[in-house]
């Protein structure tokens, strides 16, 4: 990680039909496709869950799949401009949190 650049962890909670599409635009994306990126299953619980089925209301949660990317702060805000083009109101929702420190172990 260079001291010059912001690095940022992207994290993507993404519909879980929406799931190789996402991944798709991320491995077409070089600089997200150079980075590597992390996926997993979620339970997303609570008010804010939009539920698809009965079975999930009843369950009290939707599954989703969390996305987890770090780049540098200019290719996250690219990134975000093309996931909003491609998926308007598909039910994406993210955050974004500062990586203080990265790099291999040893």
């Amino acid at each position: 990680m260079s001291p010059t650049q912001t690095h940022l962890a992207l994290i993507l909670r993404v519909p879980a039909a929406l799931e190789e599409a996402i991944e798709g635009l991320l491995l077409e994306n070089d600089a997200a496709a150079s980075a590597g990126f992390v996926s997993r299953d979620v339970r997303f619980h609570g008010d804010a869950a939009a539920y698809q089925t009965i079975i999930e209301q009843v369950r009290g949660y939707t599954r989703m799949v969390e996305i987890t990317i770090g780049l540098p702060e200019v290719e996250i805000r690219a990134l975000l401009a093309s996931l909003r083009e491609t998926f308007p109101g598909r039910g994406l929702t993210f955050h974004v949190v500062p990586i203080v420190e990265a790099g291999p172990i040893g």
